[in-house]
């Protein structure tokens, strides 16, 4: 998860890099963006593992027990719907303002 949210491009880390290019300093936009991606990357790692680590933590103070029969099995596929549903929606949105 910290690595793949390290490499998400971000809106912020093009307008470094083009205002570096425009100020002749390329090599220093790419440093800050390269330092930009490996601190998301660190931080959502350090969060995740500090997630994992309080869940083991409390799963025996706050232990919840779900039937895990038909709702387990039916979480991804209700999940993908509600995706494609919020899809099917943007893109025809996108087409009523064209």
């Amino acid at each position: 998860m910290g690595v793949a949210g390290g490499l998400v491009p971000s809106p912020s880390a093009l307008v470094v890099l083009l205002g570096a290019v425009a100020l002749g300093r390329t090599w220093f936009g790419v440093l800050l963006v390269v330092a930009y991606g490996l601190g998301m990357a660190a931080t959502l790692t350090a969060a995740g593992l500090l997630l994992v680590k309080l869940s083991r933590r409390w799963a025996g103070r706050f232990a919840v027990r779900l039937s895990g029969g038909r709702l387990s099995a039916a979480t991804p596929f209700m999940t993908a719907g509600l995706v494609v549903v919020v899809g099917i929606g943007l893109a025809a949105r996108s087409f009523a303002t064209v």
